[in-house]
Parts: structure tokens; sequence; C-alpha cells
């Protein structure tokens, strides 16, 4: 785990998305790349697969 984002229960799955890949924790770790993949589970954990 690299970091944690706490988020209201309520957004949906592309509001999550969103917000997370607007963190600059997330841009730090992704370095300018695009993961393969980005699963989301609401409400429980968000995965980007690089």
């Amino acid at each position: 785990m690299r970091f944690t984002i706490k988020l209201p229960l309520d957004l949906s799955v592309a509001e999550i998305e969103a917000i997370v890949m607007a963190d600059e924790r997330t841009q730090q770790q992704l370095q300018g790349r695009t993961p393969n993949k980005v699963i989301i589970v609401p409400g429980k954990i968000i995965n980007l697969v690089g």
C-alpha cells in the first residue's frame, strides 16, 4: 500500500477514479505513466495496476 485516502462513500466509481488520478501522490507514484488497469471497489480499495 502506497498511501491511504479518505473519500465519501456516496461517490460513483468515475468520481473516485478522477479524484485518485488527480491526487499528487498518485502522480508521483506513476511518474507520468498511465496505469494499465484501475480496480475500484467502492468503500474498500483502489488499485492501480502499472
